[in-house]
């Protein structure tokens, strides 16, 4: 399944990237309009139909009102039923006018117009109440969907201080992305490892097929069926936002540990519980849409037989799967400019946009919900949020709890080597609580802020 590694480092220029063309999906949605994938100037202007953000010529948004003012709506909120309904209440100014500034424009050999992509000839795809889906997976896969993927992926960016990965790569040859969605983490690892081969995996054919780097591909590929990978050869096995995805955690991990080489990783990042401490959902008053939208999500989950939350994220179930050296960070995201000053927006359009993506599909088709109340009570819950940022009178930061747990694959015979971070200062090194050296970890404390780690040595 491995095929040769691309070898010409040197021509490679991460900074020269060139835009790539959007993806086609084989099976149009609702009104036949063709599935793309954000990855242009022209993506937020394309989205704009969708959210109600108007978009002048340079990309910046036109809507009416400030960041700081109110619940203004867009003239679209009054009811345009293409739109979804409650889609159009996403026209807030507060929003990143020009998502497409993350990449820089141009052209250079590291990249072919057609990436090696083996896709299953037949995709499952489904049309329910205005959102298209593939398969039983409970987000869209849809324009709007794609669109929010880039925007959280951009405020990662941010938030990591440009860092894909917390975990120390040397030299890596093969690594694996589980439910890489638009590609755009893999296409960056493909760019920061040019000698490595990048892996992206996905129910869904939405990812980039032009003017990628030559050392990635996509599969179609669903991680709950027995993986068809070569056994102890992946340097890093990464999944992201991937909470409710899966039934049986327990078997994903058994997959990722036997493909992964002895002394290479597991890295998995998602949110914490919702409901636990300072988290998202203790900023807005029980009886608030957005509460009611959690509560139900948590219940329709539950009904699918794919619960959510962050029990995936326990260390014993890596250490069960045979994993080492399993270590934690608990950090804190902000969600608006106020909170997070160059990655807030980001987070902010991707959290308003995802209630509608998360809620619709559970909700409906678990619970019963009327499509119409759903996308009502997502509206509720936009302006809620809306209003928790540009409150003055809010004094804790407004935010959301991000957990990543990484692991590594013993050596044989209970071998040590020493970690090596190449090109990280000694600065950016997470310390262990407790005087536990959490060396593993490559964050950096002066743009990421407080966190908390905890590891085997440290537990």
């Amino acid at each position: 399944m491995l095929s040769t590694a691309w070898e010409s480092a040197g021509r490679h220029n991460s900074a020269s990237q060139g835009p790539r063309s959007p993806v086609v999906s084989p099976v149009a949605g609702p009104s036949d309009a063709a599935v793309v994938s954000p990855e242009h100037p022209a993506m937020m202007r394309e989205a704009s139909d969708a959210t109600g953000i108007e978009m002048d010529d340079d990309g910046r948004s036109s809507s009416g009102g400030s960041s700081g003012g109110g619940d203004n709506l867009s003239d679209s909120d009054s009811g345009d039923e293409n739109n979804g309904g409650a889609r159009s209440v996403y026209a807030m100014s507060l929003y990143p006018g020009a998502l497409h500034a993350a990449r820089q424009n141009g052209h250079d050999g590291a990249t072919i117009t057609s990436t090696r992509t083996l896709y299953a000839e037949e995709y499952d795809f489904i049309v329910e109440n205005g959102r298209q889906y593939c398969g039983d997976y409970f987000m869209p896969i849809d324009q709007e969907e794609q669109t929010r993927q880039f925007s959280i992926h951009q405020a990662y960016l941010r938030f990591f201080d440009r860092q894909l990965t917390t975990v120390p790569l040397d030299n890596p040859r093969y690594i694996l992305d589980i439910g890489t969605g638009i590609g755009e983490w893999a296409i960056g690892m493909a760019e920061r490892y040019p000698r490595a081969e990048v892996f992206g995996t996905d129910i869904a054919p939405i990812q980039p097929q032009q003017q990628v780097p030559f050392n990635v591909e996509f599969h179609i590929d669903d991680a709950e069926d027995e993986w068809i990978r070569p056994a102890d050869t992946f340097d890093l096995v990464h999944m992201r936002n991937l909470e409710g995805a899966f039934s049986d955690w327990s078997f994903i991990y058994g997959q990722a540990f036997e493909c992964i080489r002895p002394g290479g990783w597991i890295e998995v990042l998602d949110w914490e519980d919702w409901f636990a401490g300072r988290n998202f959902s203790s900023f807005f008053p029980e009886g608030s849409a957005t509460r009611g939208l959690m509560r139900g999500v948590l219940r329709a989950a539950e009904a699918a037989g794919k619960p959510r939350g962050a029990g995936h994220l326990s260390p014993d179930l890596l250490r069960q799967a045979g994993f080492v050296e399993v270590r934690e960070a608990v950090y804190d995201m902000g969600v608006g400019a106020r909170d997070g000053a160059d990655y807030g927006q980001f987070s902010l359009y991707s959290i308003v946009m995802g209630f509608e993506a998360q809620c619709l599909r559970l909700l409906t088709k678990h619970l019963g919900w009327d499509a119409d109340e759903v996308r009502r009570q997502c509206r509720e819950a936009a302006l809620e949020t809306k209003r928790v940022v540009d409150d003055p009178q809010r004094t804790e930061p407004f935010v959301v709890k991000l957990r990543v747990v990484t692991a590594r694959k013993p050596l044989p015979g209970g071998e040590k080597d020493q970690i090596q971070i190449a090109g990280i200062p000694r600065s950016k090194v997470v310390e262990g609580v407790n005087g536990g050296d959490a060396g593993d970890f490559s964050g950096d404390e002066s743009t990421i802020g407080p966190r908390t780690i905890r590891s085997d040595e440290t537990a």
